[in-house]
């Protein structure tokens, strides 16, 4: 099965499409204009039904924390993430409840009006 991706940020409380290059090379290059800013994105993966989008099959939206020059955060992306998977074992480890408070600090959901901007982004022709 091929899947169709789309690829989104939200700024200032609208959604923006972005093209998937664009959207992979943020983390090499980054946004110098966000520097300082966590900003939301999303990426959603498409059924491809004959050149057109089908079902939703996956959906992230997490945020990109830029640095003071504008490039993504790794160093502190990646402290978030070893945090989010110490403790599994234990779900009552003070470790595990700290991951899932930085789970909940890194994901957000689209609003009902962002919800529908983006909707008619994915179906507007490119």
């Amino acid at each position: 099965m091929e899947l169709l991706l789309r690829t989104f940020l939200v700024i200032n409380g609208q959604v923006k499409r972005i093209g998937l290059d664009r959207f992979s090379r943020i983390c090499r290059d980054g946004l110098p204009e966000f520097a300082g800013q966590k900003i939301p994105y999303a990426l959603l993966a498409f059924d491809n039904e004959h050149g057109k989008l089908g079902e939703l099959r996956y959906r992230e939206c997490a945020y990109f924390t830029f640095d003071k020059d504008g490039k993504v955060d790794r160093e502190r992306d990646w402290a978030q993430f070893r945090m989010t998977v110490s403790g599994e074992g234990d779900p009552k480890s003070f470790a595990a409840k700290r991951a899932k408070q930085i789970r909940q600090e890194n994901i957000w959901s689209f609003t009902g009006d962002q919800l529908q901007q983006t909707i008619a982004l994915v179906t507007k022709k490119a």
